[in-house]
């Protein structure tokens, strides 16, 4: 399944989720946009850029993540601003220019009206899914749709990585050695403050996510050595007590007003 944009309005492109069986034909639906798929654009190689970030951040109040063209770094957007990182050639992380910059892959949502709901206890990175998951359905979100999340606060046991010409989730489950001048950059930090973008998708491997996991997810936080704005991909994170969940409130998913359970409105 690959999605390539053609010429049409950005009135359009902001009410787009591309699930059609035409490679060059968007499909018009829900809120979302969809750029490629997981499967072939990682799996199958088709890394060619499909959509210029100038063509997305137009769309008022975005958010999304993806992969840059050719897999050469990461790419989020928060409130239509692109952050795009790639890998230097010391192995670090670089902020990238993304004015001109063409995405291989993207998913995302534009967002006018949030609630927020504050994380009442820890949860650990195997606990992540389930909490936005559980969270959403309570206030009235179809969790059977994909639909965008923020998360703002400190982070715990986290682990992520900026991809680099080859994915290091992928090379790992399939037992691929990555060649040296493709080596990603990969990070382990037992607490960061920072900012996640993410699509929460059941049932979606090989197309939004990852096999094993709901979420595809980056991290936006501020390099301590460098003090520059990185932005990666989340392969695992936990949430410290307080951080804050910002859902698509009621009509930006269809949603229904719901009660806060007892231990959220605590």
């Amino acid at each position: 399944m690959s999605f390539i944009f053609r010429s049409f309005p950005i009135c359009v492109l902001a009410a787009l989720l591309l699930v059609g069986s035409n490679a060059d034909e968007p499909v018009e639906s829900v809120r979302l946009v969809q750029v490629g798929g997981m499967h072939e654009t990682i799996g199958q190689g088709q890394h060619q850029g499909r959509v210029t970030l100038a063509e997305i951040v137009v769309n008022p109040h975005f958010y999304g993540v993806g992969a840059m063209e050719a897999l050469q770094g990461e790419i989020t957007i928060l409130d239509s601003e692109a952050i795009v990182t790639a890998v230097a050639g010391d192995g670090l992380p670089q902020p990238m220019e993304s004015a001109a910059a063409k995405a291989a892959l993207l998913v995302g949502q534009s967002i006018e009206r949030w609630m927020d709901l504050a994380v009442a206890e820890e949860v650990s990175p195997g606990q992540l899914d389930e909490t936005i998951e559980v969270m959403a359905a309570r206030r009235g979100i179809d969790v059977s749709k994909p639909f965008v999340f923020v998360i703002e606060g400190e982070f715990r046991e986290v682990r992520l990585h900026i991809i680099n010409g080859a994915c290091p989730v992928h090379a790992r489950k399939r037992k691929l050695d990555i060649a040296e001048e493709n080596r990603p950059f990969e990070l382990d930090m037992d607490r960061v403050n920072g900012t996640l973008v993410g699509v929460y998708a059941a049932d979606s491997a090989g197309k939004l996510t990852h096999p094993g996991t709901s979420i595809h997810a980056h991290l936006i936080y501020i390099d301590k050595k460098t003090s520059k704005r990185i932005t990666g991909h989340i392969e695992q994170a936990g949430l410290t007590k307080g951080a804050i969940l910002r859902l698509p409130a009621s009509g930006e998913q269809g949603a229904a007003p719901a009660r806060p359970s007892p231990e959220e409105a605590g």
